[in-house]
């Protein structure tokens, strides 16, 4: 699998693709650059406009004849550009792990979607985080990433829970529950690998931790010789 340009990378790749598509005068599109730059860079509360105008190239005083406010940029310039970028990103590689389901099983899928994530943790943990944050704080940025980030994963994985039960390789048990397992399980293993306990989680490879984890996933903590 090719190695996936960084999340600011590709995001500042897709204003450029926007020059074809949109009425946006070339300062306004300049204005779009620099927030991206530098809400990716330093967060949305942290980037000021004084500093966006000045990666613009243009008068404070142009940003606010195009929008009221700095809010006005994220919601109405920034926050789409990243939810439609952000999606396609996020997915392209869950949807390639998914696509040759019937020669894999489900724990080779699971563990290769597993090391996968982490590896995209770890090479935009930063923008990741802002991202999150912003999600957290703004709602039209959540309820994008919703319809479109999770919705796209939950199909996806949905699909392949019920294939694999299909041909008996998982209980049937009910999907959402197997999905929020699975999803579960991925988010504790970056929250503790990159938040709430590095030293013993780097007591052992990232790998024998993920093969720790999709273990338990799939075969639970009891003692079933007993």
């Amino acid at each position: 699998m090719n190695k996936p340009p960084t999340f600011v990378e590709g995001l500042l790749e897709y204003v450029e693709e926007l020059k074809d598509e949109s009425e946006m005068t070339e300062k306004q599109r300049n204005i779009l650059r620099a927030s991206v730059k530098l809400f990716a860079e330093k967060g949305f509360h942290a980037s000021s406009t004084s500093e966006i105008a000045k990666e613009a190239g243009v008068a404070e005083g142009t940003i606010f004849r195009h929008y009221k406010s700095k809010k006005d940029i994220l919601l109405a310039v920034v926050a789409p550009v990243l939810v439609k970028f952000a999606a396609p990103f996020i997915l392209k590689d869950v949807r390639e792990i998914f696509k040759e389901q019937n020669k894999k099983t489900f724990s080779q899928i699971v563990t290769e979607l597993y090391r996968n994530r982490i590896d995209l943790v770890l090479a935009n943990e930063k923008h990741i985080r802002i991202l999150l944050q912003e999600a957290f704080f703004h709602d039209e940025i959540r309820e994008a990433l919703i319809a479109t980030v999770f919705t796209g994963v939950k199909e996806m994985a949905n699909k392949l829970i019920e294939a694999k039960v299909e041909v008996g390789e998982l209980r049937p048990l009910p999907t959402q529950a197997v999905f929020r397992a699975i999803l579960s399980s991925m988010i504790g293993l970056v929250l503790f690998r990159q938040v709430l306990d590095t030293d013993e989680f780097t007591q052992f490879s990232d790998d024998e931790q993920i093969a720790l984890t999709v273990d338990i996933l799939l075969n639970g903590i009891g003692n079933h010789s007993i």
